[in-house]
């Protein structure tokens, strides 16, 4: 079944935040730090003030007591309590801090007035590396917590020090991963309209969890969250980025209450590289203690993330994944993980699709590479050898999600998924092939990389199901998607499950006035926790169908069958009621048919792939061209393989923009370099091979469909298996890379040309 969503999109019929016209708005303008780190000594905004169409300007002393600061998600006891203010308070930390918010009846004219405000900085010592923000003598972002380590979290298993003491061998390294940014369709945008009478806001934002907005905007403006409308109108992507909450959604609406006129935000591309969230920084330290045949016994993993200059909605996240799904697919009996948060002179840190899984499968699975290449062992056997069995599952990992929940993967044949996509992708075959190129003067290497992902987190997911008179249905559901095809999926289970065609089911989401509750669309959950809930809500309808049928058939329950999305006494197929004729029963007896569940989700599911990459190298060039990949994965029950196909494919696209392109660079002083997509480079289709996917069905059995999520698992698989067949092709010549690139062609060329190991970029 095709998307039904696509038509609407492809033909511009969109409806995006940047889309929405409200009669006398105002336009808000963020002013911004242009120091990475200073003290503010005085602003003086009397000139912005006066210029002609000019409402208001108003810093942090305009606002102090009115707004709190903003909420982290995963904020643990003990860390340091590192929260940004939604305007920057006697001092800014990053590049883009927001300093002075102008309203204006224009748009020019608020950037114009921004130009006029006078802001005296003293200029601090400014902090751009982990390793500078953690030296002993390093200057401080906040002085009273005395370090800039501003969370440490530790978790382990059995005994990692036994482990190593009686290791054959031991081996060390240590990883970088690179600063990305999410770069959506859509930038960032905010409409806010208010009733200053009532106190009731409408916010309309380009977010991927409305309610959550909703509950994190009451608690910073102290308001009651009945008095909250929260919108998400088409999202042009999200990937992480809009699964926050930012300074603009607030600052929007205190100011609609405040003026009692309409407030309208759009970011541009530049603001979006310096003002939204970033992603990915982080450096790893690995040990790993390898028996004599190369059975890995025992793994310590160090963990420091660069989370800029303040805790974001989930800065602490990535880092705390990675200290438990390290592991991955493979039994290691001893496993110790620690994991910092530091905090330095950048933009703050977010989830990214994937979280915190492409570092911990880049530095697992490039350690495994290693010991399989310093061991002289074959790279897939030496896997094999380590996964855990079948027979193990479900296996209880001994650790914990950052949620609290008990690592436990589900289900699943993780070897026979890896000898799945060994056997597409010719692995035994490659060798020869790899000869043959280099003898033409030719560089060409192969990737492998394994992942376990959490996905279908909980803790619950809503949906309702209306049936007006006329037979026609109505799915609300908690799910608020960017993009993952949920109008379509959630159509086909509702339909499924009531014997209808999908296409007479019309879809809600989104909107905290229409479907009250919701979690929203993040961690691969939409179709395991949105489509479970959906699925639940279609059950209960026919339940509720069925004492309507009996009444009106004058026969027990128990005794009435569906068929053909019609309900009859068993053997009577002639006493058949259609939903319509329930429907038009329903309505005249004023008990329209209608309901409402939450879905607790029971546990989470765990998703899996082996991924595979082929690469060639330039030599004259140094360009990089990724020529041929393959996935064998398993998603649980597929309730629609193009959709499935497309997530893995986009996912995969992103991945490969992650090793080979993309990077966001601050020069020695601190400053932002990459500040529009001149800057930042992004993958286009003619740097995508065509990708070869076979796929497994192994149901979760956290779900009545048995689904697992799909959404981050080409991204998280991309990274480690691109770096793996970069690293495969260099080593011939001796070149050792430690870090996760973008492996660009003037970074290789260097490469080539000392002919030494390096770490790319350093």
């Amino acid at each position: 079944m095709k998307r039904r969503e696509d038509p609407r999109l492809l033909v511009g019929k969109g409806r995006y935040i940047a889309d929405i016209r409200v009669e006398h708005a105002l336009e808000m303008h963020i002013l911004r730090s242009p120091l990475p780190h200073a003290r503010i000594v005085s602003i003086d905004a009397a000139a912005a003030r006066r210029l002609p169409g000019v409402v208001q300007v108003l810093t942090h002393a305009d606002i102090a007591g009115r707004i709190g600061k903003l909420p982290a998600l995963d904020y643990r006891k003990g860390a340091k309590p590192a929260f940004q203010s939604v305007l920057a308070d006697q001092k800014v930390r990053w590049v883009g801090e927001p300093v002075a918010v102008i309203l204006a009846a224009d748009r020019y004219v608020a950037e114009d007035a921004a130009d006029l405000v006078s802001v005296h900085y003293e200029s601090l010592a400014h902090l751009s590396r982990i390793e500078d923000a953690t030296a002993p003598a390093a200057p401080l972002l906040y002085e009273e917590f005395g370090t800039n380590v501003v969370l440490e979290a530790a978790q382990s298993v059995g005994d990692a020090d036994a482990a190593f003491a009686s290791a054959t061998h031991v081996f060390r390294d240590s990883f970088r991963m690179h600063r990305q940014a999410a770069v959506p369709m859509e930038t960032r945008g905010v409409i806010a309209e208010a009733d200053p009478a009532s106190g009731c806001v409408t916010l309309t934002t380009s977010t991927q969890f409305p309610h959550r907005v909703r509950s994190m905007l009451a608690e910073i403006l102290a308001i009651p969250e009945e008095k909250l409308r929260v919108i998400a109108p088409d999202v042009g992507g999200g990937f992480g980025l809009k699964e926050a909450f930012y300074a603009e959604e607030a600052l929007s609406a205190h100011l609609a209450l405040s003026t009692g006129r309409p407030i309208r935000w759009i970011e541009d591309r530049r603001e979006h590289f310096g003002a939204s969230s970033h992603a990915r920084e982080q450096y790893h330290e690995i040990e790993a203690a390898v028996s004599a045949e190369g059975r890995i016994t025992g793994l310590r993993s160090r963990c420091w993330t660069n989370i800029g200059g303040a805790f974001g909605t989930l800065s602490n996240a990535p880092g705390l994944y990675c200290s438990c799904l390290m592991p991955g697919p493979y039994n290691i009996p001893a496993f110790d993980a620690r994991v910092y948060s530091v905090v330095t002179n950048k933009s703050p840190l977010n989830v990214f699709r994937g979280a915190g899984h492409p570092q911990a499968v880049l530095v697992m699975e490039r350690m495994i590479d290693r010991i399989a290449r310093e061991l002289s062992l074959d790279r897939v056997k030496l896997r094999l050898m380590n996964m855990i069995p079948v027979t193990d599952m479900p296996s209880d990992r001994g650790l914990h999600l950052p949620s609290g929940e008990r690592v436990v993967y589900d289900s699943g044949d993780y070897s026979q998924c890896l000898e799945d996509a060994a056997r597409m992708m010719d692995y035994a075959g490659f060798q020869s092939e790899r000869d043959r190129l280099l003898r033409e003067g030719r560089l060409a290497g192969m990737g492998i990389a394994f992942y376990v992902e959490g996905t279908g987190f909980g803790p619950y997911e809503t949906a309702g199901i209306r049936l007006d008179a006329e037979g026609r249905f109505t799915l609300l559901s908690g799910s608020s998607p960017h993009g993952q095809g949920t109008a379509t999926t959630h159509a086909q289970m509702v339909a499924d499950e009531l014997g209808v065609p999908p296409d007479t089911i019309a879809i809600l989401h989104g909107d905290t006035g229409v479907v009250k509750d919701g979690i929203g669309t993040w961690g691969s959950r939409g179709a395991a926790a949105g489509g479970s809930a959906a699925r639940l809500a279609a059950q209960r309808l026919k339940e509720k169908a069925v004492l309507l049928a009996a009444s009106l058939l004058n026969v027990a329950g128990e005794r009435l069958a569906w068929e053909n999305g019609a309900v009859a006494p068993c053997g009577e197929p002639g006493r058949a009621l259609t939903w319509r004729q329930l429907a038009q029963a329903a309505a005249a007896r004023s008990e329209p048919l209608g309901v409402d569940v939450r879905f607790g989700v029971p546990g989470v599911a765990y998703a899996f792939a082996a991924h595979i990459a082929v690469v060639e190298i330039d030599t004259g060039t140094g360009r990089i061209q990724v020529i041929r990949y393959g996935v064998a994965h398993d998603c649980g029950k597929i309730i629609n393989p193009t959709i499935v196909a497309a997530q893995i494919v986009g996912g995969i696209a992103q991945g490969i923009g992650t090793l080979l392109f993309e990077e966001m660079v601050y020069d020695r002083n601190g400053l932002l370099q990459s500040q529009s997509l001149m800057d930042y480079l992004l993958p286009t289709v003619f740097d995508i091979p065509d990708i070869q996917i076979t796929h497994r069905e192994t149901p979760s059995p956290h779900n009545p469909t048995g689904i697992k999520g799909v959404g981050e698992g080409g991204t998280t698989g991309a990274t480690a298996a691109v770096a793996n067949a970069v690293q495969d092709a260099l080593a011939p010549l001796g070149i050792l890379l430690s870090d996760s690139g973008p492996y660009t062609p003037s970074k290789i060329l260097d490469l080539l040309r000392t002919g030494r190991s390096a770490v790319a970029g350093a």
